[in-house]
């Protein structure tokens, strides 16, 4: 085994080969994010494998926050939003979203003897919170931008009379027209780029291919329906860090 990764990794000879040719400053920044790479893809199977061998339900869950946590860290630092003031907003959204979908796929949809287990626990609350996470990145900057660069838009709807949640839904619309519009664009390209590796380790699981195909369905749907779960949440969370008792944007 470790001879054939130290063959497999002979493979970086031909990028790193093409970068020292033509830009060799790029060499230290491709190692660098290769080593980052092998080293996260390391702990993340020692942890995976933890979790599958002691199957505890409450190291299951315990997993999941930490994962939402983690996932709204790095989603805010894109966003390039204050962490302290909306990070249980975001992971509030990613944490309960999966679990809502989570739970309705693993113990009504999916073809799993035990949901509780973490075989099947980890790896579909593993793809609603990473799926979550990229759709809420782009829902939630979105929202933000809006708001700041339409305020005027808000004041006015809110000077005619009209209520709080009225004054956003523009704004709202606005973000879930930004969470569909590529994933619906991305959903062919989905199909025979992404998912066939999925299917990959699902045929590799001894699931036979029409039994495949249903469980990718299922887990595609799913990540649609938590998508819109995480942004309403996330955003009802929001509010109050974005707007005053007054409902001034602050």
């Amino acid at each position: 085994m470790v001879l054939h990764m130290f063959l497999a990794l002979l493979l970086l000879l031909i990028p790193a080969g093409a970068l020292y040719y033509f830009d060799r400053s790029l060499l230290r920044t491709m190692g660098v994010a290769v080593v980052r790479m092998v080293v996260q893809l390391l702990v993340l199977c020692l942890i995976v494998w933890a979790l599958v061998k002691y199957d505890k339900l409450w190291l299951s869950l315990l997993w999941l926050v930490l994962l939402a946590v983690v996932s709204g860290v790095l989603a805010l630092r894109r966003i390039k939003l204050p962490i302290a003031r909306f990070l249980l907003p975001v992971s509030a959204g990613l944490l309960v979203s999966a679990l809502v979908v989570g739970a309705y796929l693993l113990w009504v949809c999916l073809p799993a003897e035990n949901g509780f287990g973490a075989r099947w626990f980890v790896p579909v609350m593993a793809l609603l919170v990473g799926q979550n996470t990229t759709t809420l990145i782009r829902g939630l900057s979105t929202y933000h931008s809006a708001l700041k660069a339409d305020e005027q838009q808000y004041e006015f709807l809110r000077g005619n009379g009209t209520n709080h949640l009225q004054a956003v839904l523009p704004f709202v619309r606005r973000a879930l027209q930004q969470v569909f519009a590529p994933t619906a664009a991305n959903l062919a390209v989905m199909g025979v780029y992404a998912m066939p590796l999925l299917l990959c380790g699902i045929f590799l699981a001894g699931v036979a291919p029409i039994n495949a195909f249903v469980v990718m369905l299922q887990l595609i749907i799913g990540c649609l329906a938590a998508s819109v779960i995480a942004l309403a949440i996330t955003l009802w969370l929001a509010d109050r860090q974005l707007f005053d008792k007054f409902g001034k944007l602050q």
